[in-house]
């Protein structure tokens, strides 16, 4: 399942990407974003909304893309915590609507400016707690790549209970999930949207993306010597076993949360009210769209083999 307007989206997103000049002194990483058709990923995992909001999703996960190439996984500024603290904080102010665009300089201006935008088209696409509720996820995500680059600088590979409550905010899906009711136009009741059954519902899905994401990027980041931060790498260090012990373990986790998640939804679509149950097959077919991106997106692409001079 896919949305009509998939392509239209992803051209788009491509234009906003160049506008907004984020990747413009890095070409290799502007091509990457356009080969994995980043705007395939909105559609997928929201197939039913409207063009226009989709064309929001798909800005908002081409940004993600870009600050996660440009910054986090490059080598010199995703293993420095002091700098990119500096450059997170920047980014956070941008969310605070009384911070004037003017005020915000540096080399991550531009980033900053872009999701300063993004912030303005979701706050007048949301209600104030749906728009509270988003911000509050995006400065989450903002705080865990410093986590993660301060474990690059020491060489640290994190405990497993650390790395799970901790992966679901770096992989940004919280952030994605904040959108899923504001992009279909239903809210939840407050009791019900931060109740239990759906924070863990949403715990659940996040979990299953960030760990499906792993098993699908696990060879091509053992292959740049970045691998510390995936569930398959941190289950042979927590376990003392190899890679495909390892992963066979990982595999073994994401299905049982799978069988959690589909038993909660359930419950909830069953107990909760017509918002909640909207909200929660929306956050089913996010997993699924999630799954079927993965599949055929050249992200997880390991890097070709070379053969070396003599």
């Amino acid at each position: 399942m896919i949305n009509r307007h998939s392509e239209q989206a992803d051209q788009q997103s491509l234009a906003w990407l160049a506008r907004h000049r984020l990747l413009e002194r890095q070409p290799h990483q502007a091509e990457r974003i356009r080969r994995q058709r980043s705007g395939h990923l909105a559609a997928r995992t929201n197939p039913e909304v409207a063009a226009e909001m989709l064309r929001l999703l798909s800005d908002w996960y081409v940004w993600l893309f870009a600050f996660d190439d440009g910054y986090c996984e490059d080598r010199e500024r995703g293993s420095r915590p002091g700098p990119l603290a500096r450059t997170t904080a920047l980014l956070a102010r941008s969310l605070d609507a009384e911070t004037p665009v003017a005020e915000m300089d540096g080399p991550s201006r531009a980033y900053a400016v872009a999701l300063r935008e993004i912030r303005d088209r979701v706050g007048a696409q949301a209600s104030p707690s749906q728009l509270f509720r988003w911000e509050c996820t995006v400065r989450d995500y903002l705080f865990a790549q410093v986590w993660e680059a301060a474990n690059r600088e020491a060489g640290v590979v994190p405990g497993l209970a650390e790395y799970v409550a901790m992966r679901r905010h770096t992989g940004a899906t919280y952030t994605c999930l904040a959108l899923v009711d504001v992009a279909a136009g239903h809210e939840p009741p407050p009791a019900e949207a931060d109740g239990p059954a759906l924070r863990t519902l949403r715990d659940l899905t996040a979990n299953l993306v960030s760990w499906d994401n792993d098993l699908y990027s696990h060879a091509k980041e053992q292959a740049a010597g970045q691998g510390r931060h995936n569930l398959v790498e941190v289950l042979a260090c927590h376990h003392r076993c190899s890679p495909a012990e390892a992963r066979k373990l990982a595999v073994a986790m994401r299905d049982a949360e799978m069988s959690a998640f589909i038993e909660l939804s359930h419950a909830v679509r069953a107990d909760g009210s017509a918002a909640t149950s909207a909200y929660a097959r929306s956050l089913g077919l996010w997993l699924r769209g999630h799954i079927e991106w993965s599949r055929h997106s050249s992200r997880f692409d390991a890097p070709a083999a070379t053969t070396s001079r003599r």
